[in-house]
């Protein structure tokens, strides 16, 4: 048999090059739209937390907080038991992600958490004839309690990460327009070069499918193998949260994988059905 000329041989190895990098490339835009979808957007984590039961949980945790900070001051243990509700936390959590998305910064503004509190001590002060009532102590308890209200619905990946999150964010439309683009362009040479168009199919169909394989690996591995689970977070609130989060982006990715499966799959056949008229 014949040997392939060298130019035919180089070619071929430039196109499979090519698809290689198409694959790669498709690979990396697939993570980088899951990542605009979830990570970058602040329905997505609003969404997250609602379908986590961060609220109801996150109540527990403020109202513990804020019963052992009662007791120092010599409140009433049942002064905090009804104070929090889902609604003021998730009012607040909404405007902190809404404004931490916006690049306001990461600041959580407690202003209605403060005023509720100290109109519940203008009660309970009432209740209670309490007449000698320090005006700097009872300051120093309402800011006390604001600050452990917003360190409580902070989320630390924002506060430690918070620059690096933020230009990430505002840089990925142009990653994304320029793997778009590079796609357009792999696939555009890919069908220009070659002189018969089945072959051009067949190495964008390669390319689909080894994306669609390797973009399942990671998510396939952290759900199968239970890795998700293994965080170590003090709060359950955030606990919940985070599996929810991490299990809907790689369902997520899953949901790509097979979308670049089912057009790997497709572009196949096609190319057969090309080749088979060439060949005919």
């Amino acid at each position: 048999m014949a040997k392939k000329p060298l130019v035919s041989r180089i070619r071929n190895a430039v196109f499979l090059i090519l698809s290689f990098i198409l694959s790669l490339v498709l690979f990396l835009l697939t993570f980088a739209v899951v990542l605009t979808a979830t990570v970058f957007n602040s329905e997505f984590i609003f969404s997250s937390m609602n379908l986590s039961n961060y609220f109801v949980d996150k109540k527990d945790e403020i109202t513990v907080s804020l019963t052992d900070l009662g007791y120092a001051s010599g409140l009433d243990e049942k002064f905090f038991e009804d104070f929090v509700d889902e609604v003021m936390i998730s009012n607040d959590t909404k405007n902190y992600l809404d404004n931490y998305f916006a690049g306001k910064g990461t600041v959580i503004d407690a202003t209605s958490f403060k005023q509720s509190f100290n109109e519940a001590l203008d009660e309970y002060i009432k209740e209670h004839n309490i007449s000698n009532v320090d005006a700097e102590s009872r300051e120093m308890l309402i800011n006390k309690a604001a600050q452990i209200y917003r360190m409580s619905l902070g989320i630390p990946m924002f506060s430690r990460f918070s620059s690096y999150i933020l230009n990430a964010k505002s840089f990925m439309p142009f990653v994304l327009c320029g793997f778009v683009l590079i796609c357009t362009v792999i696939c555009f040479v890919l069908f220009k070069a070659n002189k018969w168009k089945h072959r051009a199919v067949k190495y964008i169909s390669c390319a689909a499918l080894g994306a669609a394989v390797s973009t399942a690996v990671l998510p396939v591995y952290l759900l199968i193998s239970g890795k998700l689970t293994h965080i170590n977070l003090a709060s359950r609130a955030l606990y919940n949260f985070f599996i929810k989060a991490s299990s809907d982006a790689c369902v997520a990715i899953l949901f790509c994988s097979l979308f670049l499966l089912l057009v790997g799959i497709g572009l196949y056949f096609l190319f057969r059905r090309m080749y088979q008229k060439v060949s005919s």
